[in-house]
Parts: structure tokens; C-alpha cells; sequence
């Protein structure tokens, strides 16, 4: 979606376009809001997670996809970041008000030389038993921070594939089984190219894998997962010290990390 240059500068979705993102979300697996977060906002943040990136594989990067978080301080904690005022709009709609997430957020990083990474889903059915699917539960909202190309390769999703029902016992009994290539052949697939500074919110149950990097850039992209309020108990959520920046986050965050943290030591 092209969001207007009002909309970018107030942070929020006008109605028609906020509309037109849920049912995208809800009929495709995805929206893309292209270009909402300024280039010289990027180039600060990629620099510093870039090399948090390489602190963690030692300054040796590994020919391969992964992940890691980074520390919990700034610039890593921006509200750009762990609220986007129009990924929470998109949120608040589609999935209700009442949303959580935790603390540290991950990435999703094709490193040079990295390979095809296997077909798969990130979150399962909540009711796997059931012939239909039901409305989201968990989506995560993602943030290239560099241009995602063919070349360094851009996730291939599958849209719509969220809506299908497991029917394949071994994936009912673990969603995160690869698909075989030939099963998905059967369906249509994209490339999601997008500009750096995009914010993309996916229903975790698309079916979708990295590709390889064939640039000697490194091919990184925030990755901050949301849930329904009932998706996992409170003592399912992994902790975080957050005592340095509690008072400095907003109420919103405060309340969409609560689970995180508490500074009452609870």
C-alpha cells in the first residue's frame, strides 16, 4: 500500500486506507505499508543493528538465515520500533485491543552466501481439529532494514496460504514441518520486494521462507511478534530487565510489554 505523505506525518491510517490494510490482512496474510519510515530513521538504526548482528556470530558471518535481539536499550527500544503507531492501528483492528508482545523482539536476517530456507509456517491453527480457519492470533510486524530485492533475497510468501487447513497429520502434530516443494508448487507464490523502511504485518500461520542472498550486503528485518491477549498465559512469556527504560517507554508500550515486566518485581 502507498500511504499518503499527511498519513505518514500524523502516524496514522486514514479510514479508507485502514479499512483496505485489515482486509488485505485478513484475505492475503499480509499488508505492506511501503516507505512509512524515513530513510535517515533506517540508516541510524541498521548501523547499530548491524553490528549487534555481528557480535552475535563473533564477526563471522555464517552462510545461512537467522536471527538473534538486540539489547534492551536505545536506539533499540524506538516507538517506531516496538509500537508503530499504523502496524497498531492495523493490530487493534484485525486482532483486538487488547494485544501483547514481549521483550526482546528478534530479526529475520539473510546473511551474504545464505541459502533457500525451507517452506513453513511460524505460528499453528489454534484449533488444528477444525475444517476452517479462524481469525488471527498472533502477527508480526516486520521492518526491512535495508531494500529487499530478488537479489538479497526477499522472503517468497505464499498469500492467502494462512486460511488453509493442515491436513497432513505430521504438520497438525507439529505446524513448524516443512512443506514439501511439491505441495506448495500447487500455489500461487510472491517476492516481496520493498523498499527499506516499509512495515509489513503478516499473520504468522503464511506460509513463506528466506532466499538466498546473492549480494554481499546483509539482509536484515525487525521482527516484532503480537499476540491475542488469551494466546499464551502470562508465565509463558519470557522476562526481560527492562528497569533502565521503563520509565522513559510510553503507556502503550508499557502495557503492551506488561508481561515482560513488571517493576514491582511480579
Amino acid at each position: 500500500m502507498i500511504i499518503s505523505t499527511s498519513e505518514i506525518a500524523t502516524g496514522t491510517l486514514n479510514d479508507d486506507h485502514l479499512r483496505l490494510a485489515v482486509q488485505t490482512l485478513h484475505e492475503t496474510g499480509y499488508v505492506t505499508l511501503e516507505r512509512v519510515l524515513p530513510g535517515d530513521w533506517v540508516e541510524e538504526i541498521r548501523a547499530p543493528f548491524e553490528r549487534e548482528l555481528l557480535t552475535l556470530v563473533d564477526g563471522k558471518p555464517p552462510e545461512a538465515h537467522g536471527g538473534g535481539s538486540p539489547p534492551m536499550e536505545p536506539p533499540f527500544l524506538d516507538p517506531l520500533i516496538i509500537e508503530h503507531p499504523m502496524a497498531m492501528q492495523i493490530i487493534d483492528e484485525a486482532i483486538g485491543k487488547e494485544v501483547y508482545s514481549y521483550l526482546p523482539y528478534g530479526c529475520n536476517t539473510a546473511w551474504p552466501g545464505s541459502p533457500v530456507q525451507w517452506i513453513h509456517r511460524d505460528s499453528e491453527h489454534l484449533f488444528p481439529e477444525l475444517p476452517y480457519a479462524l481469525p488471527p492470533a498472533t502477527v508480526v510486524v516486520n521492518i526491512p532494514l535495508v531494500d529487499f530485492t530478488i537479489e538479497n533475497g526477499c522472503t517468497e510468501v505464499w498469500p492467502g496460504s494462512h486460511l488453509i487447513v493442515d491436513t497432513d497429520q505430521e504438520i497438525i502434530d507439529d505446524p513448524y514441518t516443512r512443506w514439501s516443494e511439491e505441495k506448495a508448487a500447487r500455489l500461487p507464490s510472491v517476492r516481496t520486494e520493498m523498499p527499506a523502511g516499509s512495515v509489513v504485518v503478516r499473520d504468522m500461520r503464511m506460509l513463506h521462507r528466506g532466499m538466498p542472498n546473492k549480494t554481499d550486503v546483509i539482509r536484515s528485518m525487525i521482527a516484532v511478534v503480537y499476540f491475542r491477549k488469551f494466546h499464551r498465559l502470562p508465565g509463558e512469556i519470557p522476562k526481560a530487565d527492562l528497569s533502565k527504560v521503563w520509565d522513559s517507554i510510553s503507556e502503550r508500550a508499557r502495557e503492551l510489554y506488561r508481561y515482560s515486566y513488571s517493576p514491582e518485581g511480579e
